[in-house]
């Protein structure tokens, strides 16, 4: 695709992909789980899997309790936070490898790259919907969870896909040069998700230490989500400023600069 058309009109024509690209995502959703043999119940099983694992070691290993919580309150608060961490490195995983997995589909002209991240993103967050589903009902089911949740935990959602698509898209590039790339990347998540709040709060985190949770970019989507589905309020309005903003600016310089970039990078695939 040609990046002289502009970012806003190269949206507008890759929408037209659309029934392609939700079709492709099927079949990824598909391929992921052929041969294993509970089969698409592991889209349910893993993520309850790992929510109760992280929740049960910071309850009654680790024993943390935040001032106001019951103990069926800090599980909700550890789900809701861990939730956009798993879709978060789920979507930017699948993302940066997707062009060195699907080659054959860079020589396809009648489907555009920047759809190739996409589609190995959107197919990667079958489990991370499950996930939040079942935090959704937990939330609801113990009183922690109110209507604000229904309306903006979706916009969320979507935000923090166009955040891990923005960085997605030009990890898959240069995963085509230097395969490290893959490598390391779990190495920075996990120091993301360490630094994210998603079993504290900010105000059990040591003063001096406080600048360095805000410098995490996924700390505003944690906290975001905490409010929204723990705490049943309103997100705080400089996390959720925060979390806009990263995410348009992510996903925007991230097509951007895939689009002026793919070319060159397309040489070493």
């Amino acid at each position: 695709m040609n990046a002289k058309l502009g970012v806003f009109k190269s949206l507008k024509v890759l929408a037209g992909y659309r029934e392609r690209l939700l079709e492709g995502v099927l079949q990824d959703i598909r391929q992921r789980y052929i041969g294993s043999v509970f089969g698409s119940l592991w889209a349910v099983l893993y993520p309850l899997l790992q929510l109760s694992i992280y929740a049960g070691l910071y309850s009654f290993v680790f024993k943390i309790r935040p001032a106001g919580l019951t103990e069926s309150g800090y599980v909700i608060l550890v789900f809701s936070g861990l939730v956009p961490l798993m879709a978060f490195n789920e979507a930017m995983a699948a993302a940066a490898a997707s062009l060195s997995s699907h080659k054959n589909l860079l020589l396809n002209t009648v489907f555009p790259a920047e759809l190739i991240p996409l589609r190995a993103a959107l197919a990667a967050q079958i489990t991370s919907v499950f996930g939040l589903t079942i935090t959704l009902i937990a939330g609801f089911a113990l009183g922690h969870t109110s209507w604000q949740a229904v309306l903006l935990v979706p916009v969320f959602w979507v935000l923090l896909l166009m955040m891990a698509m923005g960085i997605g898209w030009l990890l898959s590039l240069l995963s085509l040069v230097a395969r490290d790339i893959q490598h390391g990347l779990g190495l920075v998540t996990m120091l993301l998700f360490v630094l994210s709040p998603f079993a504290y709060t900010p105000q059990m985190v040591p003063q001096a230490l406080k600048a360095v949770l805000y410098l995490n970019p996924l700390s505003y989507f944690v906290m975001t989500f905490q409010a929204l589905i723990c705490y049943g309020t309103w997100p705080d309005p400089i996390h959720a400023g925060g979390a806009v903003i990263l995410a348009l600016v992510s996903f925007f310089a991230g097509f951007s600069l895939f689009q002026r970039a793919k070319y060159v990078f397309f040489d070493y695939a």
